[in-house]
C-alpha cells in the first residue's frame, strides 16, 4: 500500500475522531456524580449551545454539581432523571428552610416535581408545640414553626408565638425537613428523546428548537483511531 494513501487515511480518521471529541458529550463533576448532558451544561466548560437557557450547572471545588436558581438559591444536584425530566437536589448545608426567604421558581425553567406548592406562615414560638412543621435547623432562641396559611393556622394556639413572615408558592417538601427537593421541567421536551433511547440537542447553535439523535459512540471511534495510530509507524516503516 502506498505510504501517502496510509497518511491520508489516518488524517481522515483522526479528523473524524477530533470531531467526535468536540461534541457536547456527557460530563460529570466527580466520578459518581450525576451525568450532565442536554438540556444541562457545565458553565464555563461547555459552550452555550450544549445546553438550554436556564440549565447551567457548575462544579464546586469539592466537585459537587451545583445548580443556582435566579434568586441566588444554591442547590447540590444528587440525580438527574432525563426521561422523566426531573432533578433531585439538596441544600449544601443540609438545611433547605434557611433558603426559604429567597426561594422562588418563577424566573427559572423548573417547577415543583413532587408534593406541589403551598403558602406558609412562619412563627417563632417560646415553647415546643405539637402541630405545624418544626424547622429544627432554623431554631435558635425559640422554636421556628411553619403553618400552612389556608388551614392549620386557624386551628392552632399561637399565644406564645411571634409571627415572622408569610411566604407563598413554596414546595411542601422544603418544610418537611427531608433536605431533598424534586424539581421538574417541561421545556425543552427532551424526555421524549430519552424515552426512545436517543439523546436530545438543539438543532443549531442559534436555535432553541430541539431534535433527537442517536447516542454518540465517540469513545469507540477514538479507541479505533488510537489503535490505528499505534500500528501506523510500524506499517509505514514496512512500506518504506
Amino acid at each position: 500500500m502506498d505510504l501517502s494513501l496510509l497518511c491520508l487515511l489516518l488524517l481522515l480518521l483522526v479528523s473524524h475522531g477530533v470531531g467526535l471529541e468536540d461534541m457536547c458529550r456527557e460530563e460529570r463533576c466527580k466520578k459518581h456524580g450525576p451525568v450532565i448532558r442536554f438540556p444541562f451544561r457545565i458553565k464555563g466548560k461547555q459552550p452555550d449551545h450544549c445546553g438550554y437557557p436556564g440549565f447551567d450547572l457548575s462544579c464546586t471545588d469539592r466537585k459537587e454539581t451545583l445548580l443556582e436558581l435566579p434568586t441566588s438559591v444554591k442547590l447540590y444536584v444528587n440525580e438527574i432523571d432525563y426521561a422523566s425530566q426531573m432533578i433531585i437536589a439538596r441544600d449544601p448545608d443540609e438545611c433547605l428552610p434557611k433558603q426559604l426567604r429567597n426561594f422562588s421558581l418563577s424566573r427559572s425553567p423548573f417547577g415543583s416535581g413532587y408534593k406541589g406548592l403551598s403558602n406558609y406562615s412562619f412563627f417563632n414560638c417560646t415553647s415546643s408545640k405539637g402541630d405545624g412543621y418544626n424547622l429544627d435547623c432554623l431554631s435558635g432562641p425559640g422554636y421556628i414553626y411553619a403553618y400552612t396559611s389556608d388551614y392549620s393556622i386557624s386551628y392552632t394556639d399561637l399565644t406564645n408565638c411571634t409571627k415572622l413572615y408569610n411566604l407563598s408558592s413554596i414546595p411542601t417538601e422544603i418544610v418537611d425537613l427531608e433536605n431533598t427537593l424534586h424539581l421538574n421541567w417541561s421545556k425543552p421536551d427532551s424526555g421524549r428523546c430519552e424515552r426512545r433511547g436517543k439523546f436530545c440537542r438543539r438543532n443549531s447553535s442559534a436555535s432553541l428548537e430541539t431534535e433527537c439523535y442517536d447516542k454518540p459512540k465517540s469513545k469507540e471511534g477514538m479507541v479505533f483511531v488510537t489503535r490505528f495510530s499505534v500500528h501506523f509507524e510500524t506499517i509505514g516503516s514496512f512500506v518504506s
